[in-house]
């Protein structure tokens, strides 16, 4: 795994995702040491997508695009986890819970952070969005907001999803492909989508009424289900 070693630069914080695919490449205390010695301030660790993946649509452009994985990585458990928590002193995140129970197990193994995601519907077609998964813990156990910081990734392209996600109780949201694209334009491009959604999400707190996002709860939707959380104007 690549370790970009200006992750400290400019005072930003940087986590480094990992996913242990190949368990030969390095050994994990290696590994673990060389992202605390580059300045990450968090590990994101992908635990689920255990088995290979099969990216549909771009078969049909290229040979083969499925990703080859380690069968021992199905043995990521909760007492696995806890493991790899003893062998760094950096938070680690788990990226990739899909329902209440998971989102509870990780507060009982003493987890720091969750991230809801489906790594952009990559993995599994037909798996949850995370606006689904965020919709079933509000449902089910919305304490679990309070008890964990949550965060959400993918399908998020608006500043409404960015609005609505935060008005469940997620704490940040991450987005991928609107910058994987903008990327084809170098920096211009990046400032752009920034731009763009700094203003969608102004805009639309602005019309909600809000003076401050941190401000937004669950009173500025109506949630009948999770594909149709209107807003409360």
């Amino acid at each position: 795994m690549r370790i970009l070693h200006t992750a400290a630069q400019d005072g930003q914080v940087i986590w480094q995702q990992v996913s242990l695919m190949n368990l030969d490449e390095e050994p994990l205390l290696d590994l673990f040491a060389k992202i605390e010695d580059a300045g990450y301030k968090a590990i994101v660790l992908t635990v689920d997508s255990a088995g290979d993946r099969t990216a549909y649509r771009s078969r049909r452009l290229l040979p083969d695009t499925s990703i080859s994985r380690d069968p021992r990585y199905t043995f990521m458990t909760w007492d696995y986890y806890k493991e790899l928590q003893a062998m760094t002193p950096l938070p680690i995140i788990l990226k990739g819970i899909q329902t209440v129970e998971d989102a509870q197990m990780a507060i009982k193994v003493g987890a720091p952070a969750i991230f809801l995601s489906n790594h952009g519907g990559r993995s599994l077609d037909g798996s949850p969005s995370p606006m689904e998964i965020a919709w079933e813990i509000y449902q089910e156990d919305p304490d679990i907001f309070k008890k964990i910081e949550v965060y959400a990734d993918g399908g998020v392209r608006y500043g409404t999803d960015v609005m609505k996600l935060l008005a469940l109780g997620v704490r940040a949201v991450g987005l991928g492909r609107p910058f994987m694209y903008a990327n084809l334009y170098g920096t211009a491009g990046i400032s752009r989508v920034i731009s763009l959604l700094e203003r969608e999400v102004t805009s639309a707190g602005a019309n909600l009424g809000l003076s401050d996002i941190r401000d937004i709860d669950v009173s500025y939707v109506s949630p009948r289900s999770s594909d149709k959380i209107q807003f409360n104007s």
